[in-house]
């Protein structure tokens, strides 16, 4: 797909199965609401736009892990996209735990950033009415639903469990 950094990027065949399940799920969610009335069959098609945005958050997610990775000497063999999220594949371990806590906390802090990034245009965006245009509408929603799936991925991967990020920040504390 591509080689940002120089990092291979790999998008497993079961990314195509989430991408469908999310068009399904959130264009169904349009149902008997004003934007779905006016978007009709075309709400899919908004549903797939955020499949592709939560896609690239995920992506960019991954290409921080990578970027500090490589930053201390790590080498990267790719990042994969896959049906639950993406790897970093990431060939040897941090010589320190101050590296592998700042390899391990790139990812979330990079979700915190883009939510941050992303309510604030949500905040800026004028409000609504029922006479808004339909474009507005969805640029709304698209915002929103981007923002908060980046807070979601952020606060989830901070769960201290391995293999989550928030895991892998808690093995240097614990000295190995």
């Amino acid at each position: 797909m591509g080689r940002p950094f120089g990092i291979p990027i790999v998008v497993s065949p079961t990314w195509f199965l989430i991408a469908a399940f999310i068009t399904i799920y959130f264009g169904g969610q349009f149902d008997h609401t004003r934007l779905g009335d006016r978007l009709g069959a075309a709400r899919y098609l908004v549903a797939f736009g955020f499949a592709v945005l939560l896609y690239l958050s995920v992506l960019l997610h991954e290409l921080a892990h990578s970027v500090v990775a490589k930053h201390f000497g790590l080498p990267v063999r790719r990042i994969v996209i896959y049906f639950l999220g993406g790897v970093s594949e990431i060939e040897r371990e941090p010589e320190t735990p101050g590296r592998e806590f700042a390899v391990a906390v790139a990812g979330p802090a990079l979700s915190f950033v883009l939510a941050g990034i992303f309510w604030g245009i949500w905040e800026a965006l004028p409000s609504t009415t029922d006479s808004s245009p339909t474009g507005l509408l969805v640029v709304i929603y698209l915002v929103f639903a981007v923002w908060t799936a980046n807070l979601v991925v952020g606060v989830f991967q901070h769960a201290a469990r391995l293999p989550l990020d928030g895991g892998r920040c808690c093995v240097p504390s614990s000295g190995r």
